[in-house]
């Protein structure tokens, strides 16, 4: 298949595996390929994966749930290719990259809705930095209510092909709401400083939650931070390995759309990548 650092307003602040993931809903999803950084003409199998942290579990394809499911070359302009697979396979699909450089790995999954009891929703959303959430809620009156929501899922993968790190590092694909780094995760090691740009629709979001997740020493650490103005918030990655950068936007619904089974539409994304130890 053919495929200056700026400055940051930043809050971070370090977690374990279960002080979030309390919520049974507060699930991370992300796509991981069995190989971040295979040879040039290597197949490898990508995965979709839930968990409440790393390194979670992997999901069979699912034709009822997938929207998209395509790969970007590292190639200037290159065009998103269909990940073909069988329904209900695990891989969801394979890749083989014929050109070296950086792919990105697109899902989009549909939507599916959930309702939590006032506490759990509570808890889920604050977990998340939807502090505005929070707030409509009290201004509504209801806190102390049942959370109804449709939630649906984007997630990006980068990949590195034959040990060059040009190509699509800093795509943009289209996502709802979309990831994006400032700077190339493979051309940086552990204990560099990366900055991500959130977009929604195309457009950056200002004062919103992002989150890292890595594992060390058999545990999951997050990391949080807030974009600033720009949409951009920076994150220093100590440890090589798997990371998994994480946000959640909500809305409520609007009254004048008719909805009536929900109160709240999400969309979770996320982004992976491998990052090499420090030199």
């Amino acid at each position: 298949m053919n495929l200056a650092k700026p400055r940051f307003r930043i809050v971070a602040l370090a977690f374990v595996a279960g002080v979030l993931a309390s919520v049974a809903f507060a699930h991370e999803f992300w796509v991981q390929p069995d190989a971040f950084r295979p040879a040039v003409g290597a197949a490898t199998g990508v995965r979709l994966f839930i968990g409440d942290g790393l390194p979670g579990e992997h999901r069979p394809r699912d034709a009822r749930k997938l929207e998209r499911l395509d790969i970007v070359g590292p190639e200037a302009g290159a065009r998103q290719v269909p990940i073909d697979g069988k329904d209900g396979a695990d891989p969801v699909g394979t890749i083989t990259p014929t050109k070296p450089g950086v792919y990105a790995v697109v899902y989009r999954g549909k939507e599916s809705t959930i309702s939590l009891a006032a506490e759990e929703f509570e808890e889920y959303v604050r977990g998340e930095g939807l502090t505005d959430v929070i707030k409509k809620r009290a201004e509504l009156n209801e806190s102390k209510a049942a959370g109804g929501e449709a939630y649906s899922r984007c997630a990006k993968s980068l990949l590195c092909a034959g040990g060059e790190s040009h190509g699509a590092w800093d795509v943009k694909t289209g996502l709802a709401v979309e990831i994006v780094p400032q700077s190339n995760p493979y051309a940086a090691h552990a204990g560099d400083t990366i900055a991500f740009l959130l977009l929604r629709d195309g457009k950056p979001v200002a004062d919103a939650q992002l989150m890292a997740l890595t594992r060390d020493s058999g545990k999951t650490i997050r990391t949080i931070a807030r974009t600033d103005a720009s949409g951009k918030a920076s994150f220093t990655l100590q440890q090589s390995g798997l990371w998994v950068i994480n946000t959640v936007r909500m809305d409520r619904v609007d009254p004048k759309a008719g909805r009536t089974d929900v109160d709240w539409v999400s969309i979770w994304s996320s982004l992976s990548f491998d990052l090499a130890r420090a030199e």
